[in-house]
């Protein structure tokens, strides 16, 4: 029997690794500077500024009054006009010797309010005024809610008419929420009233808007002192029905003597003219409360 021979097992054929090229060393990349961008802060700063200026400038011209010329527009001392103005306690202390020599003819000074307010600086504006040669008149506020007979014996009680001062004022603003006619019926009645006590009829007080709207052909034989402002002229004109005396220009004068703006005024006429609408010497004085 033969014997077989067992093969040697076959080696593994080892395949050559292949080569690696060697490694070239990559040169830096050379990245771009970024340009500095120039700075926006000076912009804003400027587009800031301007912006609070045109701010002011709007503030300036909206918000804030304007002071106007004591004079209107075609108005001075050398025409047929007299400048005047009048105060309240608001104005606080005057200095009435500059407010004279500043052309100021006449002034009306406020007395009283309703039924029994009376101006703080009354009695004091009332006497400087007579020093200094100012013609003066005395003005009541009045008060649609209040009875008018109370109303007249509140100014009657505070103010006492001399020769030469001028007719008492009847301050009305005010309409309140009455029916119109019970309204004007109760104005008529301090009207009255007042003329009774002094002898001489009162001067009605208001604004241009309010007369045309409420008083217009109902009281035209009493003296009207009418209040229109950021105007050339008044558009009331004197007539025979209309007897207008003051016109109120502006709130917003300024005349050395009085801090702050006060209201200004034009009466119609010289200041002969304007003697002759005060109080002369039979109608001066003030009757007793009680006739009222």
């Amino acid at each position: 029997m033969s014997t077989v021979k067992t093969p040697k097992p076959l080696k593994p054929i080892r395949t050559p690794k292949p080569t690696q090229a060697p490694k070239v060393p990559r040169a830096p990349v050379q990245r771009k500077k970024k340009k500095k961008q120039p700075s926006r802060l000076p912009f804003w700063i400027g587009l800031g500024v301007v912006a609070a200026i045109g701010l002011l400038v709007l503030y300036v011209e909206v918000f804030t009054e304007k002071k106007q010329p004591v004079w209107p527009e075609g108005h001075s001392p050398l025409g047929n006009t007299l400048l005047g103005i009048d105060v309240s306690k608001y104005q606080r202390n005057i200095n009435w010797e500059k407010v004279r020599d500043n052309d100021v003819s006449f002034a009306f000074i406020k007395a009283t309010e309703g039924a029994k307010l009376k101006d703080s600086h009354f009695s004091k504006n009332w006497e400087k005024t007579a020093e200094v040669g100012i013609i003066r008149g005395a003005y009541h506020f009045y008060r649609p809610n209040v009875s008018p007979d109370v109303q007249a014996n509140n100014f009657v009680g505070a103010v006492t008419l001399q020769p030469g001062d001028l007719p008492p004022v009847l301050d009305v603003e005010v309409r309140g929420r009455q029916p119109l006619n019970h309204f004007r019926g109760d104005l008529k009645e301090w009207l009255v009233l007042v003329e009774r006590a002094y002898g001489i009829k009162p001067v009605i007080y208001t604004g241009y808007s309010f007369y045309k709207d409420y008083l217009e052909g109902y009281f035209d034989e009493y003296p009207l002192w009418i209040a229109h402002y950021n105007v050339k002229e008044l558009a009331l004109q004197r007539n025979e029905r209309t007897l207008l005396s003051f016109w109120q220009h502006t709130d917003r004068g300024v005349i050395d003597g009085i801090r702050g703006e006060v209201d200004c005024n034009i009466f119609y006429g010289s200041k002969q003219e304007l003697r002759k609408v005060c109080l002369q010497p039979k109608a001066a004085g003030k009757t007793e409360k009680a006739q009222l």
